[in-house]
Order: C-alpha cells, then sequence, then structure tokens
C-alpha cells in the first residue's frame, strides 16, 4: 500500500512539473475552458444517462461510454454525471463556475460579445448543477461566488444584493436541499474528525498514507469511512505532521500573495481575478469535504497550482524589475554571502 501511495505521488509530481515549467504546452486559457465544459458536461452526462437503466446491457455500455457510474455508486437521485459521487462533482461544478465568472467579468469590461453571451448561457447550467447535487456546502459557495463577482464588476450593485442576501438567509436556507439532515450530518462530521485526530496521534510523523487511512479507520470504529472529510485533517493524519506543516505553509504563503496581488495594481487582470474565485473555493469547500482524494479532483487542483506558482514567480521578477534599486541591493547581498562563504571556507582549508 505504501508502494502505490509512493507511485500515485510520483504521478501527481510530474503532472505538476509538466505543467509548471511547460505552459506554453497547455495554455491557461485553454485549462479555463476545459473545465468550464467539464462542468457542463456533468450536467448533460447525468440527465442524459437517466433514459437508460444500469441495469439494462444497454444502459452498463452506455454508463461506461459517458463515464457514469463504471467504478462509483448511486447518486440516490442526487446529481453526480461522470465523478465518483455527488461531492465530487460540486467541487469540479464549484470550479467550473469560478472560471466562468471570471471570464464573463472580463468579457463585460472588454465588451467581447460572444464570450458574453456564451458565458450567461452556460451560467444557469452550472448553477443548477450545483442545487441538484445537493451539497449545501456546495451551494453556499456558489452564492459567494456570485457575490463576489458583483463586487467585482459594481460596489453601488454589491451592497444592496449583499443586504438582501443577509436579510434573506433563513430563507435560503429553507430553499436548500436536505436542510431537514442538516444537524444530523453535522453530526457525523464531528464524530469523523474526532476519530481522524485519534488516528493521527497514533501515527503522528508520516501519518498512514492515503490507502491506509480506511483500515486505520475499520479497525478503529469498525465503519469504513474513505478519509477525514476535511482537507487540514486529511492532510494531518494521512501524511502526518511534517507534511502538514509544509502544506500549512504553502496555503499561509498563497494567502499572502494572493491578498498582494489584490492591493496591487495587477489585481484587476484577468489572471489575478481567476485566482482570487478558484483558489479560496478549495480551502471553503475542504472545511467540509476532502475533494482532493478524487485524482479527478487532484489533477485539476495541481495543474491550476502550477499555473498559480508561476505566475506568482512572474509577478515578483515584474516587480524587482520595477524596483531596480531592490533589484540592485539582492543582487549585491548575494555576491557578498558567496564571498563569505569562499573567505570562510578558505580559512577551514589553511586549518
Amino acid at each position: 500500500m505504501d508502494f502505490l501511495s509512493t507511485l500515485i505521488l510520483t504521478g501527481y509530481l510530474g503532472i505538476y512539473l509538466c505543467l509548471l515549467q511547460q505552459p506554453v504546452r497547455f495554455p491557461l486559457r485553454r485549462f479555463v475552458w476545459i473545465t468550464i465544459f467539464g462542468g457542463v458536461y456533468l450536467f448533460v452526462s447525468d440527465h442524459l444517462f437517466r433514459f437508460f437503466s444500469f441495469d439494462s446491457p444497454v444502459g452498463r455500455a452506455m454508463a461506461l461510454m459517458i463515464g457514469q457510474q463504471p467504478f462509483g455508486y448511486s447518486g440516490q437521485g442526487r446529481l453526480m454525471g461522470s465523478a465518483f459521487n455527488p461531492n465530487y462533482a460540486c467541487y469540479l461544478l464549484i470550479l467550473a463556475l469560478a472560471f466562468l465568472s471570471v471570464e464573463l467579468l472580463n468579457a463585460v469590461r472588454t465588451g467581447h460579445r460572444r464570450t458574453m453571451l456564451l458565458s450567461l448561457a452556460l451560467l444557469p447550467i452550472l448553477d443548477l448543477a450545483i442545487y441538484e447535487t445537493e451539497s449545501r456546502a456546495g451551494i453556499v459557495i456558489m452564492i459567494l461566488i456570485h457575490l463576489l463577482f458583483l463586487f467585482k464588476l459594481s460596489r453601488r450593485v454589491f451592497v444592496p444584493v449583499l443586504t438582501l442576501s443577509v436579510l434573506a438567509a433563513p430563507f435560503v436556507y429553507q430553499w436548500m436541499p436536505r436542510t431537514g439532515s442538516t444537524e444530523l450530518s453535522f453530526d457525523k462530521r464531528v464524530a469523523i474528525w474526532k476519530n481522524s485526530l485519534h488516528i493521527f496521534f497514533d501515527n503522528p510523523l508520516f501519518g498512514t498514507t492515503s490507502f491506509g487511512f480506511r483500515e486505520d479507520y475499520i479497525a478503529l470504529t469498525g465503519r469504513m469511512i474513505p478519509h477525514a472529510h476535511d482537507l487540514f485533517l486529511a492532510v494531518l493524519s494521512t501524511s502526518g505532521m511534517f507534511c502538514f506543516l509544509f502544506f500549512i505553509a504553502v496555503v499561509g504563503v498563497s494567502v499572502y500573495n494572493l491578498i498582494r496581488l489584490q492591493r496591487s495594481s495587477s489585481g484587476r487582470s484577468y489572471t489575478a481575478e481567476l485566482f482570487l474565485f478558484a483558489l479560496p473555493t478549495l480551502i471553503l469547500y475542504g472545511l467540509m469535504d476532502f475533494p482532493l482524494s478524487s485524482p479527478q479532483i487532484m489533477i485539476i487542483v495541481l495543474a491550476m497550482t502550477g499555473y498559480w506558482i508561476r505566475y506568482t514567480a512572474r509577478v515578483r521578477h515584474l516587480v524587482d524589475m520595477r524596483h531596480p534599486l531592490r533589484l540592485i541591493l539582492r543582487r549585491h547581498l548575494t555576491r557578498r554571502r558567496r564571498k563569505e562563504a569562499t573567505s570562510v571556507e578558505s580559512f577551514k582549508n589553511l586549518l
């Protein structure tokens, strides 16, 4: 199991490095639209499969062709499309909605009519798809994405809409699906989180690995739970303290760069706003689930991370170019450290 986990991590690393070092072969805009149409495909494939029965040979053949339930399980009326389960489908749809919102925002500003019409046509499809997954966290994030879109588009429109949204929050909650089981669902989540912490304390240094968590959870509770249903607890329990601290550092640096980017002059650029809409969704949705346990989602998130790291490095380089004194000082300090290191090494050789 440890060997299989290592193979998966190696494959993930290869995808990340490929997209980080060779972005020209797969441009960011193409990645964005593939993700958007992937979200639309989740909706279309799910509704298309409803015309067939999974019990019939034709239904099984159709399911295999469109990616509907080849290895997953029945969504019990909830939309899941070609994803493994409705919650995973919901996060893919959230990413698609975040990307589409930025495309629409950019089209409105630049007056690109075709992109505007296409975005307006696809937007209700993604909204309806998120609602049909019946993920309450997903619906809340969907509303937040729309509010962020209005904030970026017009502050005058945003303030009254935000006020109305706060006042209508009780009615929105009643409109959301599965509200009657919210308390029971949350209690189950809390129990899983407590047991995940218990598993971490049994494996504090290196965790259980992604494959070992399920076995440890069964040994502890007698129930089969595949992951911790929380992004931070999942990293902590499956990868241990060292990886968790590294993960927190990466998240902290990314949050700092994202805030700094929004405060700079480039904060209104297409790429900066794309990451502003998309990156926080991973943390928000990760508070109640662990979507990265799905390779289908992990590959997309790794691609987005590769573009993000490359973009922040480029912005940092441009900032240095705009401040030549800072660049000269950095080069001077680097040369000075090298000279000091050489002097110390020479002194050691004399001794």
